[in-house]
């Protein structure tokens, strides 16, 4: 490795996902010993609330939250000139970038350089994408995973705030490192590589961690730990090797153990992790622990870009989901929740089996038949969820949860109905000459 002793970059996780907390970031950019902080803040559960509002008004679609996340992080940042990346922009960031303008504004934060990037939107060429399985039902939006080089270039041309809407998560942390990277493929594919431990937050830091006995010293955290969890922070060197850390003071994990398991987190082969900028090889990936809660990150190698962007479809299919919960507590709550669910088996017998599924929440609603019940709990709720074709079918499914209020096993209380629209996220590829972006400028 041809590591130099001082990094080139320094780069703070402040978002994991949408309602992630606020106070990290802020926490991070006030410190002055970050040059940026990114906030990973979209997923597809959250595109598709944002296509909806889109369409609905055209200045909406853009994430519901960011007046009160950017609002102390933007006179933050402003004092001590760290940039902000961040995918807040979701359906709308052209939209989005101006929010943010007119914000800076009115908190008195002027001089500010905003950069929103457009271009995810794959719609108009949707027939131009190679689906994973015929369309079935009606497409609402189709958003391409961008990489880093657009954000990268509008940070080279003075932007202080990039909002984007779908790009690849890593992407967000490595486009503020990439202009100051040995020009060489694996020093990208580190900062990619930082991108992807730093993009869930908390979780790289303890958070979502468990030893299952808390045998290794500082495991588990306390109650008052998680509430104050730092959330990590990288320094980048040229070479794209990195030291994984915290604020000093900050209660966290970060060992060797913590960033495996963030590595290796919703990677389905760690030797092909395809990436909109390069498909990332982990095979080779060190971490070595060289302080407290500081570890030197190595290794990561690239086979080279991937030939195609993978593109999220969004498609509207007939009917409902109906989703309905019905408590029972007490002396027998056990055995009454066990007999209402063979009663709603029974009553809903006619129905597919591929079509409604019937639980006990706090018994089989996860482990299913893994499920080891040590004792008969004090109270739990049978859950049922549907697919239903109309909307009379997903009364069907809720009026017989009430009615075990009155003709089924005592105590049945707390019913708890929901019914929304079927949304199919279908996955696709797209060439990537096809995707154009484009950056709108703002100022505050």
């Amino acid at each position: 490795m041809n590591n130099t002793t001082k990094p080139v970059y320094r780069i703070g996780s402040g978002a994991g996902f949408a309602g992630d907390r606020v106070d990290p970031a802020v926490a991070l950019a006030a410190s002055g010993q970050v040059d940026a902080v990114a906030l990973e803040c979209l997923a597809e559960r959250t595109l598709v609330p944002a296509i909806k509002a889109r369409a609905e008004n055209p200045n909406a679609g853009f994430d519901t939250r960011l007046r009160r996340r950017l609002t102390p992080l933007l006179p933050a940042a402003a004092k001590t000139n760290c940039k902000i990346i961040s995918n807040l922009g979701a359906a709308n960031p052209a939209a989005a970038g101006q929010a943010i303008a007119e914000l800076a504004k009115s908190l008195g934060v002027s001089g500010l350089r905003i950069a929103a990037l457009e271009g995810d939107d794959v719609m108009a060429l949707a027939h131009q994408v190679q689906w994973a399985k015929p369309l079935a039902g009606r497409l609402i939006g189709a958003h391409a995973y961008l990489g880093c080089v657009p954000m990268a270039e509008a940070l080279e041309d003075g932007a202080d705030v990039v909002v984007t809407g779908r790009v690849a998560d890593s992407a967000l942390f490595a486009a503020p490192v990439r202009q100051f990277l040995n020009h060489d493929a694996n020093a990208l594919a580190g900062a990619l590589t930082v991108g992807h431990l730093l993009e869930c937050g908390g979780q790289l830091t303890g958070g979502n961690y468990d030893t299952f006995g808390g045998h290794l010293p500082g495991n588990p955290l306390s109650a008052a730990d998680f509430a104050n969890l730092g959330y990590p922070l990288a320094h980048v060197y040229a070479d794209g090797t990195a030291d994984i850390t915290v604020l000093e003071g900050a209660p966290a994990i970060v060992d060797a153990l913590t960033c495996t398991l963030q590595l290796l987190y919703e990677v389905h082969d760690p030797f092909r992790y395809i990436t909109p900028d390069l498909i990332l090889d982990f095979s080779n990936i060190q971490f070595e622990q060289i302080g407290h809660q500081r570890i030197r990150m190595t290794g990561a190698k690239t086979s080279g870009p991937p030939p195609t962007l993978k593109v999220a479809g969004f498609m509207e299919l007939p009917g409902f989901i109906a989703d309905c919960e019905i408590g029972f507590a007490g002396t027998g709550a056990y055995d009454r929740a066990k007999r209402a669910a063979d009663t709603l088996r029974m009553r809903l017998s006619d129905w597919s089996d591929d079509d409604v599924s019937i639980d006990l929440v706090g018994v089989n609603s996860v482990l299913r038949a893994g499920s080891l019940q040590a004792s008969a709990p004090a109270e739990l709720r049978v859950h049922v969820s549907a697919r239903c074709k109309d909307a009379e079918m997903a009364q069907v499914i809720e009026d017989e949860i009430y009615t075990l209020t009155l003709s089924g096993p005592a105590g049945g209380c707390s019913v708890r109905s929901e019914r929304r629209n079927r949304i199919e996220i279908l996955d696709g590829f797209i060439d990537p000459s096809l995707v154009k972006t484009n950056i709108r400028w703002s100022r505050s």
